[in-house]
């Protein structure tokens, strides 16, 4: 395995930067159109330098905090000799990079049975990947782990792993969840699987490097990056369309139209369920709940239009500037 840094020589922003000149382990689902947070589209325009690096939530930060913990848990309940080697690993290709969490290794005079163990060389008999995950620390509890399963990014995560390090083709997943404890998943990816995902890869990264943009896809993340990268117009400037823009025009229009029609019929369902539940806070059916309507706590707001008449000194003081925004209008509507 070629080491291309030791992360414990890099600051997070470097870190940052070195992930962006390749595609590492949490981009393989995003690649592959599975990810939730992400688009293929906001994952390129990151990767040309367009947008800024998103800035970690708590169960993220939770996450990197408890991963030593859960990776020692796993070892004692397991029994398996785990070795933490921090490193940014380089596969065949350039552009294929991997922060691999742990390994597990046969027990030997470097690694102990049971024990997570700290290296600086690469390790020997490698028998696995662990993947070290957490859910329901900060919120509710991924739904996706339930029935054997594994939330499908973590899944293309450990292929990626697999594809770039090619000492093993299976992963051992470890995840740490509220009110259930320490879960532990083992998948085993065939050539097929790395193949597949491979191609993907190596067509996204040609796009990156040829600054060819994917498709967008209607993700959220979509319009984050399409409002970071134009977030205002320049008055006065208008482009040519063509026969292509005046068919999407009334793709959106119909679509438009079916989301209306749609929308109708969830309010009209959501008024007869408010009149049937009056000003109960809840309706049941033989001792179940079917739904809940209960009201929130009073709070306080501030009226500025008071507080600037009475005030205006102070209102000025705390004021600041607030950024328009671009609203699409179709010609018609």
């Amino acid at each position: 395995m070629k080491v291309l840094a030791y992360l414990d020589d890099l600051s997070r922003s470097e870190w940052l930067e070195l992930r962006k000149k390749g595609i590492g382990g949490s981009d393989a689902g995003v690649i592959m159109g599975v990810s939730k947070w992400q688009s293929p589209y906001s994952l390129w325009a990151n990767k040309r330098g367009l947008t800024e690096d998103s800035v970690a939530g708590d169960a993220a930060k939770w996450g990197n905090r408890l991963e030593r913990a859960v990776a020692e848990a796993y070892a004692e309940q397991t029994g398996d000799a785990v070795v933490s080697w921090p490193v940014m690993l380089q596969g065949d290709e350039e552009w294929q990079l991997s922060n691999v969490d742990f390994f597990i290794v046969e027990p030997n005079e470097f690694a102990e049975a049971g024990k997570v163990t700290d290296v600086t060389i690469e390790p020997i008999q490698i028998n696995a990947i662990l993947e070290i995950k957490t859910t329901g620390i900060t919120g509710k509890a991924s739904q996706e782990w339930n029935d054997g399963r594994v939330p499908i990014t973590y899944l293309y995560q450990g292929m990626h792993y697999c594809l770039t390090t090619r000492v093993t083709q299976k992963v051992v997943f470890a995840c740490l969840m509220g009110g259930a404890g320490l879960i532990i998943r083992e998948r085993e990816y065939s050539d097929s699987d790395l193949i597949g995902l491979y191609t993907a890869e190596k067509a996204f990264w040609a796009k990156v490097q040829a600054e060819e943009e994917p498709e967008v896809i209607g993700h959220e993340s979509d319009f984050d990056t399409l409002k970071a990268i134009y977030p205002s117009s320049e008055g006065g400037v208008t482009i040519e369309g063509d026969e292509f823009v005046k068919d999407l025009i009334e793709e959106y229009r119909i679509a438009k139209q079916t989301l209306d029609e749609a929308q109708a019929d969830v309010d009209s369902i959501r008024a007869q369920l408010l009149r049937l539940v009056g000003d109960a806070e809840a309706v049941t059916f033989n001792g179940d709940t079917l739904y809940t309507y209960k009201s929130t706590k009073d709070g306080e707001t501030l009226d500025f239009k008071a507080l600037k008449e009475s005030m205006p000194e102070i209102y000025q003081q705390f004021s600041k500037i607030k950024l328009g925004y671009r609203t699409l209008r179709i010609k018609g509507e």
